[in-house]
């Protein structure tokens, strides 16, 4: 990580996972030097945006997406946005991550508003000095599980009958949204702002992400909420009640309930369509 704006500290070192507390402090600028990614990480934002130009393409990354490097990746940053940003880092073995999202190929998706509470409780909980390191890798993993779903519902279908055109103008969109998510906006003045019909850009938005510009821009403002409530400004133990937490272990209590239940719904499912799988003949690749 060579930019002097960047602060990394490990937070959790296992030759199963390793986690990384990543700030940057970087102004607006335009694109860093070429960085090389020298193993698979994924890359979960918990504030501010930044732009990733890899694999021939301009990547907004923001408090609403996760974003995987490949192995061997080159990419350039940049900053559209004074205030820097802030991400967890999850550093994993190629065959822990294919196992987990299917592929170790370099790609963003969208994630749930949970995802993101859990992102930032869970790195809050891993400062601590006295974390158990059994517990550091069951939570860690734990959320990788989570954000299993989101890359395994990921759909390209209409998102692929975009022109490259139309992609770039989602993708202004989401930083202009990302950058000031407290502005008051509208279609009118996004529209005016990146030349485009208030019709055109919505629907191009929805084909692109998913979902609205006024929902997208909803999960932003949430997202810096959650933030602040993981910082404790309104204490630790209120945050985590208001949240549906409930005190267990050490990290375990950082993790909201819904989000355990999908873990381990998610590893039912895996353990039932790979028995489907061996029934059929089909047996899978052993982990090496």
């Amino acid at each position: 990580m060579g930019m002097p704006e960047r602060q990394s500290s490990r937070l959790v070192a296992s030759p199963l996972v390793e986690v990384y507390d990543v700030v940057c402090r970087a102004p607006r600028s335009g694109s860093s030097a070429l960085e090389l990614t020298t193993v698979p990480q994924i890359a979960l934002p918990r504030r501010g945006v930044f732009i990733v130009q890899t694999r021939g393409e301009s990547v907004v990354v923001d408090t609403n997406t996760a974003l995987v490097f490949g192995l061997d990746e080159g990419y350039r940053a940049t900053h559209p946005a004074d205030g820097g940003d802030e991400c967890t880092v999850l550093v994993l073995p190629p065959d822990v991550l294919e196992e987990a999202l299917g592929s170790i190929s370099g790609r963003r998706v969208g994630v749930r508003p949970l995802d993101h509470l859990a992102v930032c409780l869970v790195t809050r909980a891993l400062r601590e000095p006295s974390a158990d390191r059994l517990d550091a890798e069951d939570a860690a993993l734990l959320l990788l599980s989570s954000l299993s779903r989101a890359f395994a519902e990921r759909t390209t279908d209409d998102r692929s009958r975009l022109v490259h055109a139309q992609r770039l103008r989602v993708e202004r969109a989401r930083v202009l949204l990302a950058s000031s998510p407290g502005a008051r906006w509208d279609l009118g003045t996004l529209g005016r702002a990146l030349r485009c019909s208030p019709f055109h850009l919505a629907r191009q938005f929805r084909a692109a992400t998913g979902e609205t510009i006024s929902r997208y821009l909803l999960r932003l403002r949430l997202g810096r909420s959650r933030r602040a409530a993981c910082r404790g400004r309104a204490g630790p133990r209120s945050a985590g009640d208001r949240h549906g937490l409930r005190p267990s272990q050490p990290l375990q209590r950082s993790l909201p309930r819904d989000l355990r239940d999908h873990a381990n719904a998610s590893t039912r499912h895996a353990d039932q369509a790979e028995a489907r799988r061996v029934a059929g003949g089909h047996h899978p690749r052993p982990l090496t």
